[in-house]
């Protein structure tokens, strides 16, 4: 069994009614239903079916400006395809009109017209094999497992698909086309949990072939794949790193197609981190790319994921609209598998709203449209799920809040990767339905796991990876121009050197002399790339100091000073009124809140202090043993240099990273009570020492432990040499010695 992740894209089918002839017998056929219906038009050679949520006053004042819209959606889409549909007419019947055929399939898939997609596709796959076109064969095939892919109704075909283009690939032989299929196989899987442990060997599998050919558009459309597998784990900076390698890919080839999804993802991503303003960058570029494709879908995806920003922003009414503006488009588009989603967001925006009632009318829409395109077992549609539950957590109808969350909490929990938001919410409602029951010992179960599930989403490793993610895309796109420019040059100098070396046959003594000239001018041009390279590495160091400024900066201004006012509120709150029982809670969030201020004001204050920047290192390390003997138990000494002379400030820096990273692990582990900090310089050399009277280091923990490691790597970058002296007797001692210029 699988649960609809809310990042995820999940194509279904609905059956529609029988076609009806006239209006009216079309309206009286709304008015008896009395739910979600599908109403036909036949317009030219496009039928096109809208679907509804009507109820008879809803009808009266839609149906003056159904004909109009529908009218617009039908020339959209007639522009894209009527010059096929001409060239068509006068193609004769050649491999040529194969790839007409599907490219006219391929034409009315992006407009959101399946039918007419499967009906030229599999008019493309029959003439290919009348003409013995292999590769238009299999090019159409694909083309259908695509459309497939969307609506999981004939899976049956769809391997008949895949195995018949695998066939063809191995016979040509074409290891892109073999990837293709592997990588096609691997997109159907992903629906099904009992295929899903298949999917990431079909991928590398896949992957594996388009490297060894050389396809950066396909090597890009793969890793965008793994991107979307990863964060449904919660993966988000692994995915963010997936996305981007395929962004750069694709930017390489100039795929705009490929774009098409790719950066709208990536948007998504941003957004679930809360990097709104990255994510409004990538949906404005994909805007861009939606009206130079004139494509509807995407247009709609970009209100939903724009509509959830504003939700997230407290923008209730902004969000509403931006969701009733996706949901047209599906309306009017057939686009009916995307409803469900629409309508339950639109639900949960009317809750916002307090609307409830309204809410509630969404919901159920969204949930019974959902259950007529998808088997009830095989399924569960999370966003209504939760839905249901807030809503009657509000109308105090605690036993269906409880039946609906036990339900989604263990389609969640079975689903493989677990929905670990998913799980959150259910056991935040369940807890809150338990406690106002009376329940307590079940609420505190319930809202121990919701605490536990909620501080799994997001960590603070992943929202660094981000960061850095985000900082160097641009910085890497300058340095492969620079390894371009390095290249040309280089080529430029083995075709120097190549004359030379005829010269020197011809001219002798004079060749000689020309041969000195020429190396002196290429050492100076060498020289002229090290001193570039050494610049493009400060800008680098630059840059990473000026986002840890703000990343401290934010820390310090916002996050900080919104846990200050949770704290605030908490400790406001008069404990003396609630029970035992929420006595015991508030106190616990008070001391939760109190650790996590205390945690994010060391971080923002040490992450780089305005000391180092201003007064030098020595400044810096008397002002953190400083706020150290204030805050620990253990009591700190500071020995330095009298007049000592400035190094360069990433000497500085790292130095200053390694005493911050020594002193953590002094206080994490060695149960020191006292902790001698010196500086000492030379006019070679710069030594810090940090010594402890603590327990001392496991020998295993001295060479290979992780942290260890990590100060290694540090002092690496500087050149320098790292020494440890520890023994349970005496404590532990390190020693960092590096090179200096002054």
């Amino acid at each position: 069994m699988h649960g609809i992740n809310h990042l995820h894209f999940f194509f279904y089918s609905g059956t529609p009614p029988p076609k009806l002839s006239t209006e009216a017998s079309r309206i009286t056929y709304i008015l008896a239903i009395g739910k979600p219906i599908y109403l036909g038009y036949w317009l030219g050679n496009d039928y096109v079916l809208y679907l509804f949520s009507l109820f008879y006053n809803q009808w009266k004042s839609m149906k003056k400006c159904l004909f109009c819209f529908c009218c617009l959606c039908f020339s959209a889409h007639a522009q894209k395809t009527d010059s096929l549909l001409r060239v068509l007419a006068k193609t004769a019947v050649d491999t040529h009109k194969v790839n007409v055929l599907y490219d006219l399939g391929r034409a009315f898939w992006l407009q959101g017209n399946d039918s007419l997609g499967k009906m030229y596709c599999n008019q493309s796959v029959l003439l290919a094999q009348k003409l013995h076109h292999l590769r238009g064969e299999a090019k159409a095939r694909l083309q259908l497992v695509r459309i497939e892919n969307e609506y999981l109704t004939d899976l049956n075909t769809a391997y008949t698909h895949l195995d018949a283009t695998l066939k063809i690939a191995k016979s040509l032989p074409d290891k892109s086309l073999e990837g293709q299929v592997y990588f096609r196989r691997a997109q159907l899987y992903e629906s099904f949990f009992e295929k899903q442990s298949q999917v990431n060997q079909l991928l590398n599998q896949a992957l594996r072939l388009f490297i060894e050919t050389k396809d950066k558009t396909w090597q890009g459309t793969v890793y965008a794949e793994m991107a979307l597998l990863l964060i449904s784990d919660g993966k988000y900076a692994a995915a963010i790193d997936l996305m981007l390698k395929a962004r750069r890919l694709q930017e390489e080839t100039n795929d705009l197609m490929a774009l098409r999804s790719t950066i709208p993802n990536l948007g998504s991503f941003y957004r679930e981190m809360g990097r709104y303003e990255n994510a409004l960058a990538c949906f404005k570029e994909a805007e861009v790319i939606a009206q130079k494709l004139n494509d509807e879908r995407l247009r709609a995806y970009i209100f939903s994921q724009r509509a959830e920003i504003f939700e997230n922003q407290g923008k209730y009414k902004e969000a509403l609209d931006s969701y009733q503006r996706a949901a047209k488009i599906h309306e009017f588009s057939q686009a009916t598998q995307w409803l469900p989603r629409a309508y339950g967001r639109i639900g949960g925006a009317y809750f916002k709203l307090k609307e409830y009632e309204k809410a509630l009318q969404y919901t159920r829409a969204a949930d019974s449209l959902y259950k007529s395109q998808i088997d009830s077992n095989e399924s569960l549609d999370h966003l209504s799920q939760i839905n249901f539950g807030k809503i009657y957590l509000v109308f105090k109808q605690y036993q269906k809040v409880i039946s609906y969350a036990q339900t989604g909490l263990e389609w969640a929990a079975g689903s493989e990767p677990p929905l670990r938001k998913e799980m959150a919410e259910y056991h935040r409602q369940l807890a809150q339905a338990y406690e106002s029951l009376g329940q307590s010992q079940k609420a505190l179960f319930h809202f121990k796991n919701y605490k536990a599930e909620s501080d799994s989403i997001l960590n603070n490793e992943a929202l660094q990876k981000i960061t850095v993610s985000s900082m160097t895309y641009e910085f890497e796109k300058q340095q492969q121009a620079n390894k371009l420019r390095i290249q040309t040059l280089e080529n430029e100098q083995l075709t120097q050197a190549r004359n030379i070396l005829i010269g020197l046959s011809l001219l002798g003594v004079l060749g000689f002399g020309f041969v000195l000239w020429s190396n002196r001018r290429l050492k100076t041009k060498n020289e002229e790339l090290k001193t570039k390279n050494r610049e493009i590495e400060e800008a680098l160091f630059k840059g990473q100091k000026i986002e840890r400024k703000r990343v401290a900066s934010e820390l310090h201004d916002n996050l900080n000073t919104k846990l200050a006012a949770v704290r605030w509120h908490l400790e406001a709150m008069q404990a003396e009124d609630f029970n035992p029982f929420n006595q015991k809670i508030h106190s616990r969030l008070i001391d939760m809140a109190n650790d996590v201020y205390a945690d994010v004001r060391l971080i923002s204050h040490n992450m780089l202090p305005a000391e180092l920047e201003t007064h030098g290192l020595v400044s810096a390390l008397q002002k953190l043993v400083e706020k150290l003997n204030v805050n620990t138990k253990t009591e700190f000494h500071f020995v330095a240099d009298a007049d000592q002379t400035r190094p360069p400030s990433q000497v500085e820096h790292e130095l200053y990273n390694i005493a911050l990273e020594l002193v953590n692990n002094v206080l994490k582990h060695a149960q020191a009570t006292e902790v001698w900090i010196s500086l000492s310089q030379t006019e070679t050399q710069l030594s810090l020492t940090v010594s402890d009277n603590g327990v001392g280091m496991p020998t295993e923990s001295q060479s290979d432990g992780m942290g260890m490691q990590n100060l290694q790597n540090r002092v690496d970058v500087l050149t320098g040499k790292l020494t440890l002296d520890s023994s349970p007797e005496t404590g532990t001692k390190v020693s960092v010695e590096i090179p200096i210029q002054l």
